[in-house]
């Protein structure tokens, strides 16, 4: 574990006035249920691919073999509403938000997908956490509008040149606002633009921490 991960865990224990916690959807959350992207080989070759293996494609080089990617199910919103209702809970990282949430921080929701208003409407219907007495709740009024950002959004301009510079640039917009951000992605280039992102300009209170797997 490095320093910047210990800082997160450490950050667990008290809430430094205006703290918020950020989080991924697709496998830091949930497994999305039945939704894939179309991976196009130059035969003519179609294949449906998980939002996890994607995440393990080297997306530049395949598309310079001449592979074509379509994320035309993830622009479909009753399929983006389906994937997430059904979408198996990642109960160590819901855990872990249950943590935050005792503590006084914020609840924000980052991910590469698009269409935010599905996904906001989507998660807040889905996403429960843990009162003070261990019962399930819905997220409420613990997880505000404000704070879900779906970064490849049909109707907003994010700026950045690709996803990982998208998230890098959401939160370093949000670093100005809170006190303290500890993002949680399951993906290890996301975590590392935004950890050299967090060195380069010395920015002092957002911690990256990576998702922890499914339990299986």
């Amino acid at each position: 574990m490095n320093i910047i991960e210990l800082m997160a865990e450490t950050s667990i224990a008290e809430s430094v006035g205006n703290s918020l916690l950020l989080l991924d959807i697709d496998d830091t959350l949930l497994t999305a249920q039945n939704i894939y992207i179309h991976k196009i080989l130059p035969s003519g070759k179609i294949e449906k691919l998980t939002p996890e293996q994607y995440a393990a494609e080297d997306t530049k080089k395949q598309k310079a073999s001449g592979v074509k990617y379509s994320y035309e199910e993830f622009n479909d919103p009753k399929k983006v509403a389906k994937s997430i209702k059904t979408g198996i809970p990642i109960i160590p990282n819901l855990s872990i938000m249950d943590s935050y949430i005792k503590n006084g921080w914020r609840i924000g929701i980052l991910t590469a997908r698009g269409l935010e208003d599905v996904i906001a409407d989507s998660m807040k219907k889905w996403l429960m956490h843990k009162d003070e007495k261990g019962k399930l709740r819905n997220i409420g009024d613990k997880l505000v509008r404000e704070l879900i950002f779906a970064i490849n959004d049909s109707n907003k301009r994010y700026a950045g040149e690709g996803d990982f510079d998208k998230k890098k640039n959401v939160i370093k917009k949000l670093a100005k606002q809170f006190d303290r951000i500890v993002f949680i992605d399951d993906d290890p280039k996301n975590l590392k633009a935004v950890k050299d992102m967090v060195e380069r300009e010395k920015i002092k209170n957002v911690y990256p921490k990576e998702a922890k797997k499914s339990e299986s």
